[in-house]
Protein backbone atom coordinates (compact mmCIF):
# COMPACT_ATOMS: atom_id res chain seq x y z
CA UNK A 1 0.00 0.00 0.00
CA UNK A 2 1.51 3.01 -0.99
CA UNK A 3 1.82 5.84 1.67
CA UNK A 4 -1.27 8.20 -0.19
CA UNK A 5 -3.41 5.45 0.87
CA UNK A 6 -2.36 5.27 4.57
CA UNK A 7 -2.57 8.69 5.02
CA UNK A 8 -6.19 8.46 3.20
CA UNK A 9 -7.08 5.76 5.65
CA UNK A 10 -5.54 7.64 8.86
CA UNK A 11 -7.37 10.56 7.52
CA UNK A 12 -10.82 8.95 6.83
CA UNK A 13 -10.81 6.73 10.38
CA UNK A 14 -9.75 9.76 11.89
CA UNK A 15 -12.90 11.99 10.20
CA UNK A 16 -15.18 8.52 10.84
CA UNK A 17 -13.45 9.04 14.86
CA UNK A 18 -14.86 12.96 14.76
CA UNK A 19 -18.52 12.21 13.40
CA UNK A 20 -18.91 9.41 15.69
CA UNK A 21 -17.98 11.50 18.89
CA UNK A 22 -19.88 14.56 17.75
CA UNK A 23 -22.88 12.26 16.93
CA UNK A 24 -22.71 9.58 19.42
CA UNK A 25 -25.61 10.71 21.85
CA UNK A 26 -27.82 11.75 19.33
CA UNK A 27 -31.16 10.10 19.73
CA UNK A 28 -30.54 8.96 22.88
CA UNK A 29 -33.38 10.55 25.36
CA UNK A 30 -33.62 10.02 29.23
CA UNK A 31 -36.69 10.41 31.77
CA UNK A 32 -37.32 9.46 35.62
CA UNK A 33 -40.19 9.63 37.78
CA UNK A 34 -41.10 7.88 40.86
CA UNK A 35 -44.36 5.75 40.39
CA UNK A 36 -45.96 7.55 43.69
CA UNK A 37 -45.47 10.97 44.87
CA UNK A 38 -46.64 11.08 48.41
CA UNK A 39 -44.87 8.45 49.88
CA UNK A 40 -44.44 7.03 53.85
CA UNK A 41 -41.07 7.02 55.62
CA UNK A 42 -38.82 4.03 54.67
CA UNK A 43 -41.21 2.79 52.35
CA UNK A 44 -40.32 1.00 49.31
CA UNK A 45 -41.51 2.53 46.13
CA UNK A 46 -40.18 2.36 42.43
CA UNK A 47 -37.88 4.63 40.43
CA UNK A 48 -38.53 4.16 37.09
CA UNK A 49 -35.94 5.21 34.50
CA UNK A 50 -36.28 5.39 30.83
CA UNK A 51 -33.73 5.19 27.89
CA UNK A 52 -34.00 5.43 24.54
CA UNK A 53 -32.09 4.75 21.30
CA UNK A 54 -34.01 6.57 18.55
CA UNK A 55 -31.37 5.65 16.04
CA UNK A 56 -30.77 2.98 13.50
CA UNK A 57 -27.24 2.15 15.11
CA UNK A 58 -26.77 0.01 18.51
CA UNK A 59 -25.09 2.22 21.13
CA UNK A 60 -22.30 -0.24 22.70
CA UNK A 61 -21.61 1.78 25.52
CA UNK A 62 -23.89 4.23 27.34
CA UNK A 63 -22.83 5.89 31.08
CA UNK A 64 -25.72 6.76 33.24
CA UNK A 65 -25.12 9.23 36.26
CA UNK A 66 -28.27 10.35 37.40
CA UNK A 67 -28.47 13.28 40.04
CA UNK A 68 -30.13 11.53 43.35
CA UNK A 69 -30.76 12.67 46.93
CA UNK A 70 -28.30 11.60 48.59
CA UNK A 71 -30.47 9.74 51.56
CA UNK A 72 -32.09 7.51 49.22
CA UNK A 73 -31.38 4.29 49.15
CA UNK A 74 -32.13 1.07 46.83
CA UNK A 75 -31.34 -2.66 47.59
CA UNK A 76 -30.98 -4.14 43.99
CA UNK A 77 -27.21 -4.63 43.69
CA UNK A 78 -26.54 -3.90 40.96
CA UNK A 79 -26.61 -0.19 41.09
CA UNK A 80 -24.00 1.61 42.39
CA UNK A 81 -25.00 5.11 44.23
CA UNK A 82 -21.87 7.26 45.06
CA UNK A 83 -20.79 9.73 47.71
CA UNK A 84 -22.87 12.95 48.42
CA UNK A 85 -21.42 16.42 46.60
CA UNK A 86 -21.96 19.95 47.14
CA UNK A 87 -23.76 20.50 50.54
CA UNK A 88 -24.51 16.30 50.45
CA UNK A 89 -27.83 16.83 49.93
CA UNK A 90 -27.62 15.08 46.73
CA UNK A 91 -25.85 11.83 45.40
CA UNK A 92 -25.06 10.29 41.92
CA UNK A 93 -26.78 6.86 40.66
CA UNK A 94 -24.67 5.11 38.09
CA UNK A 95 -24.97 2.17 35.83
CA UNK A 96 -24.23 1.38 32.41
CA UNK A 97 -26.33 0.23 29.37
CA UNK A 98 -26.14 -0.91 25.80
CA UNK A 99 -28.95 -0.35 23.91
CA UNK A 100 -30.02 -1.96 20.33
CA UNK A 101 -31.56 0.19 17.48
CA UNK A 102 -34.77 1.51 18.39
CA UNK A 103 -34.36 0.39 21.64
CA UNK A 104 -36.24 1.73 24.67
CA UNK A 105 -34.83 0.35 28.21
CA UNK A 106 -36.89 0.88 31.09
CA UNK A 107 -35.14 0.11 34.60
CA UNK A 108 -37.66 -0.10 37.75
CA UNK A 109 -35.54 0.08 40.80
CA UNK A 110 -37.34 -0.40 44.47
CA UNK A 111 -35.72 2.55 46.91
CA UNK A 112 -37.07 4.12 50.25
CA UNK A 113 -36.36 7.71 51.76
CA UNK A 114 -35.47 8.19 55.00
CA UNK A 115 -37.78 11.15 56.67
CA UNK A 116 -40.37 13.08 56.35
CA UNK A 117 -39.77 15.89 53.53
CA UNK A 118 -39.20 17.19 49.99
CA UNK A 119 -37.05 15.12 47.64
CA UNK A 120 -36.01 16.01 43.85
CA UNK A 121 -34.61 14.22 41.48
CA UNK A 122 -32.61 16.51 38.97
CA UNK A 123 -31.73 14.58 35.84
CA UNK A 124 -28.43 12.77 35.07
CA UNK A 125 -25.67 13.01 32.92
CA UNK A 126 -25.39 10.55 29.94
CA UNK A 127 -21.75 9.68 28.67
CA UNK A 128 -21.03 7.87 25.37
CA UNK A 129 -17.93 7.32 23.01
CA UNK A 130 -16.06 7.04 19.93
CA UNK A 131 -16.12 3.88 17.49
CA UNK A 132 -12.53 2.70 19.18
CA UNK A 133 -13.34 4.12 22.35
CA UNK A 134 -10.72 6.66 22.92
CA UNK A 135 -12.93 10.10 23.39
CA UNK A 136 -15.85 10.29 25.83
CA UNK A 137 -18.60 13.00 25.27
CA UNK A 138 -20.93 13.94 27.86
CA UNK A 139 -24.29 15.83 28.08
CA UNK A 140 -26.62 17.05 30.85
CA UNK A 141 -30.23 16.45 30.71
CA UNK A 142 -31.99 18.73 33.43
CA UNK A 143 -35.71 16.94 35.54
CA UNK A 144 -36.92 18.55 38.30
CA UNK A 145 -39.50 15.37 39.60
CA UNK A 146 -40.48 15.81 43.14
CA UNK A 147 -40.82 13.20 45.70
CA UNK A 148 -42.99 14.04 49.46
CA UNK A 149 -42.17 12.22 52.13
CA UNK A 150 -44.78 12.57 54.32
CA UNK A 151 -45.36 12.29 58.37
CA UNK A 152 -45.79 9.33 60.30
CA UNK A 153 -48.80 8.54 61.94
CA UNK A 154 -48.52 9.12 65.98
CA UNK A 155 -50.51 7.84 68.89
CA UNK A 156 -53.00 10.07 70.81
CA UNK A 157 -52.64 8.61 73.73
CA UNK A 158 -53.28 10.24 76.74
CA UNK A 159 -55.16 12.91 74.65
CA UNK A 160 -57.75 10.46 72.75
CA UNK A 161 -60.18 10.81 75.55
CA UNK A 162 -60.00 14.38 75.37
CA UNK A 163 -59.89 14.75 71.57
CA UNK A 164 -62.97 12.48 70.96
CA UNK A 165 -64.72 14.08 74.24
CA UNK A 166 -64.35 17.54 72.54
CA UNK A 167 -65.62 16.53 69.00
CA UNK A 168 -68.80 14.88 71.14
CA UNK A 169 -69.02 18.82 72.50
CA UNK A 170 -69.79 19.87 68.83
CA UNK A 171 -71.89 17.17 68.27
CA UNK A 172 -74.37 18.27 71.65
CA UNK A 173 -74.04 21.70 70.21
CA UNK A 174 -75.58 20.67 66.48
CA UNK A 175 -78.30 18.62 68.32
CA UNK A 176 -79.27 20.97 70.70
CA UNK A 177 -79.85 23.77 67.93
CA UNK A 178 -80.72 21.80 64.87
CA UNK A 179 -81.02 22.88 61.25
CA UNK A 180 -83.86 21.43 59.87
CA UNK A 181 -84.97 21.81 56.37
CA UNK A 182 -87.76 18.97 55.67
CA UNK A 183 -89.32 15.83 57.59
CA UNK A 184 -88.19 12.89 56.62
CA UNK A 185 -90.14 10.59 58.96
CA UNK A 186 -91.29 10.11 62.11
CA UNK A 187 -90.26 7.66 65.19
CA UNK A 188 -91.13 7.09 69.00
CA UNK A 189 -89.76 9.55 70.92
CA UNK A 190 -86.69 8.39 73.50
CA UNK A 191 -87.04 11.09 76.28
CA UNK A 192 -83.24 12.81 74.68
CA UNK A 193 -85.15 14.87 71.81
CA UNK A 194 -86.40 18.32 72.14
CA UNK A 195 -90.28 19.05 72.94
CA UNK A 196 -90.64 21.22 69.73
CA UNK A 197 -89.75 18.08 67.58
CA UNK A 198 -92.66 16.23 69.17
CA UNK A 199 -95.71 15.20 66.40
CA UNK A 200 -98.73 15.91 68.43
CA UNK A 201 -100.14 14.71 65.01
CA UNK A 202 -98.46 11.77 64.92
CA UNK A 203 -98.73 10.67 68.49
CA UNK A 204 -102.25 11.20 68.90
CA UNK A 205 -102.72 8.87 65.99
CA UNK A 206 -100.29 6.25 67.49
CA UNK A 207 -101.17 6.88 71.02
CA UNK A 208 -97.87 7.11 72.16
CA UNK A 209 -95.23 10.13 71.92
CA UNK A 210 -93.84 10.21 68.56
CA UNK A 211 -91.35 12.76 67.06
CA UNK A 212 -90.02 13.66 63.79
CA UNK A 213 -87.11 13.08 61.86
CA UNK A 214 -84.92 15.82 60.05
CA UNK A 215 -82.70 16.34 57.32
CA UNK A 216 -80.30 18.93 58.52
CA UNK A 217 -78.20 21.13 56.31
CA UNK A 218 -76.22 21.69 59.30
CA UNK A 219 -73.36 18.87 60.07
CA UNK A 220 -70.16 18.84 61.99
CA UNK A 221 -67.94 20.50 60.68
CA UNK A 222 -63.68 21.25 62.04
CA UNK A 223 -60.95 24.05 61.55
CA UNK A 224 -57.35 22.00 62.26
CA UNK A 225 -54.86 24.61 62.97
CA UNK A 226 -51.28 24.30 62.91
CA UNK A 227 -48.43 26.52 65.50
CA UNK A 228 -44.89 25.19 64.56
CA UNK A 229 -43.68 27.79 67.07
CA UNK A 230 -40.68 25.88 68.69
CA UNK A 231 -37.08 26.31 68.51
CA UNK A 232 -36.78 22.41 68.83
CA UNK A 233 -37.14 20.61 65.13
CA UNK A 234 -37.94 17.11 67.22
CA UNK A 235 -40.78 18.99 68.86
CA UNK A 236 -41.68 20.58 65.14
CA UNK A 237 -41.55 16.99 63.88
CA UNK A 238 -44.31 15.78 66.73
CA UNK A 239 -46.18 18.60 65.76
CA UNK A 240 -46.69 17.52 61.95
CA UNK A 241 -47.30 13.58 63.03
CA UNK A 242 -49.78 14.96 65.31
CA UNK A 243 -51.57 16.71 62.65
CA UNK A 244 -51.51 14.12 60.62
CA UNK A 245 -53.59 11.56 62.95
CA UNK A 246 -55.99 14.04 63.69
CA UNK A 247 -57.18 14.91 60.50
CA UNK A 248 -57.43 10.89 59.29
CA UNK A 249 -59.17 10.71 62.47
CA UNK A 250 -61.62 13.32 61.61
CA UNK A 251 -61.95 11.71 58.07
CA UNK A 252 -62.55 8.23 59.98
CA UNK A 253 -65.72 10.25 61.78
CA UNK A 254 -66.74 11.65 58.13
CA UNK A 255 -66.37 15.06 59.30
CA UNK A 256 -65.31 18.08 57.03
CA UNK A 257 -62.92 19.75 57.98
CA UNK A 258 -59.93 22.49 56.45
CA UNK A 259 -56.31 23.25 57.49
CA UNK A 260 -54.37 26.11 58.27
CA UNK A 261 -50.77 26.72 59.63
CA UNK A 262 -47.99 29.37 59.98
CA UNK A 263 -45.74 26.81 58.81
CA UNK A 264 -43.33 27.52 55.71
CA UNK A 265 -44.84 25.07 52.76
CA UNK A 266 -43.16 25.24 48.79
CA UNK A 267 -45.37 24.45 46.64
CA UNK A 268 -44.85 24.81 42.44
CA UNK A 269 -47.85 27.43 43.25
CA UNK A 270 -45.61 29.36 45.52
CA UNK A 271 -46.25 29.55 49.26
CA UNK A 272 -49.43 27.74 50.52
CA UNK A 273 -50.95 27.71 54.35
CA UNK A 274 -54.53 26.24 53.78
CA UNK A 275 -56.41 23.75 52.52
CA UNK A 276 -59.81 24.41 51.92
CA UNK A 277 -62.50 22.38 53.82
CA UNK A 278 -63.35 19.02 52.56
CA UNK A 279 -63.11 15.35 52.97
CA UNK A 280 -62.31 12.07 50.47
CA UNK A 281 -59.16 10.66 50.05
CA UNK A 282 -57.97 13.61 47.80
CA UNK A 283 -58.52 15.87 50.08
CA UNK A 284 -56.63 13.82 52.74
CA UNK A 285 -53.86 13.72 50.19
CA UNK A 286 -53.38 17.66 49.74
CA UNK A 287 -52.97 17.51 53.54
CA UNK A 288 -50.44 14.90 53.59
CA UNK A 289 -48.52 16.43 50.55
CA UNK A 290 -48.34 20.27 52.55
CA UNK A 291 -46.98 18.92 55.93
CA UNK A 292 -44.65 16.97 54.13
CA UNK A 293 -43.22 19.76 52.14
CA UNK A 294 -43.57 22.00 55.13
CA UNK A 295 -40.32 23.01 56.40
CA UNK A 296 -38.98 24.67 60.13
CA UNK A 297 -40.15 28.30 59.52
CA UNK A 298 -43.10 30.54 59.96
CA UNK A 299 -44.63 32.51 57.61
CA UNK A 300 -46.61 34.56 60.40
CA UNK A 301 -47.47 34.30 64.41
CA UNK A 302 -50.37 31.92 65.45
CA UNK A 303 -52.27 34.87 66.59
CA UNK A 304 -52.66 35.63 62.72
CA UNK A 305 -53.36 32.16 62.33
CA UNK A 306 -56.53 32.00 64.82
CA UNK A 307 -57.62 34.89 63.17
CA UNK A 308 -57.83 33.88 60.00
CA UNK A 309 -59.54 31.08 61.24
CA UNK A 310 -62.21 31.95 62.71
CA UNK A 311 -63.58 34.83 60.70
CA UNK A 312 -66.12 32.26 59.58
CA UNK A 313 -67.13 31.08 62.64
CA UNK A 314 -70.65 28.55 63.34
CA UNK A 315 -72.19 26.54 66.28
CA UNK A 316 -70.98 23.59 64.45
CA UNK A 317 -67.34 24.18 63.83
CA UNK A 318 -64.99 22.60 66.30
CA UNK A 319 -61.62 24.37 66.57
CA UNK A 320 -58.12 22.53 67.07
CA UNK A 321 -55.41 23.57 67.49
CA UNK A 322 -52.20 21.53 67.67
CA UNK A 323 -48.51 23.01 68.83
CA UNK A 324 -45.34 22.12 68.94
CA UNK A 325 -45.15 24.05 72.01
CA UNK A 326 -48.55 24.77 73.64
CA UNK A 327 -46.91 26.70 76.54
CA UNK A 328 -45.86 29.43 73.60
CA UNK A 329 -49.32 30.16 73.02
CA UNK A 330 -51.93 29.79 75.64
CA UNK A 331 -52.19 33.51 76.84
CA UNK A 332 -53.39 34.12 72.87
CA UNK A 333 -55.98 31.36 73.18
CA UNK A 334 -57.51 32.54 76.36
CA UNK A 335 -58.30 35.61 74.70
CA UNK A 336 -59.15 33.82 71.19
CA UNK A 337 -62.15 32.16 72.95
CA UNK A 338 -63.65 34.65 74.67
CA UNK A 339 -63.88 36.93 71.46
CA UNK A 340 -64.90 33.52 70.04
CA UNK A 341 -67.16 32.48 72.71
CA UNK A 342 -66.56 29.14 72.25
CA UNK A 343 -63.79 26.33 73.31
CA UNK A 344 -60.28 26.22 71.22
CA UNK A 345 -58.90 22.64 71.87
CA UNK A 346 -54.92 22.98 71.92
CA UNK A 347 -53.26 19.88 71.99
CA UNK A 348 -49.57 19.72 72.43
CA UNK A 349 -47.07 17.78 70.41
CA UNK A 350 -44.83 16.93 73.29
CA UNK A 351 -47.59 14.97 75.14
CA UNK A 352 -47.94 12.15 72.64
CA UNK A 353 -45.34 9.97 71.48
CA UNK A 354 -44.62 9.15 67.48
Amino acid sequence: MNPFSIVLLLLLGYLLQRISLEHCLDGISYDTESDRKLVESREEFHLITTLKNARRLPVFFLRLRETIPASLSSSDPSVHISNAYHNRSYAYLEQSFYLLPQQKAVRTLSVSLPQRGRYLLRGADLTSGDLLGLKEKTVHIDRFKEIIVIPPRCALGKLERSFNGYLGEVSVRRFIMPDPIDTVGFREYSGREPQKDISWTETLKRNRLIVKQYDYTAEQRATVLLDISSDDPGKIEAAYSLARTVCEELEKKHIRFSFRTDAHISTPQGNRSYVPEGSGRKHLETVYEYLGRAGYSRLQHCEKLLENAVQNRSEQRSYILICAEAKNVQDLVRRKEKELGQRIFVMDAGEVQS
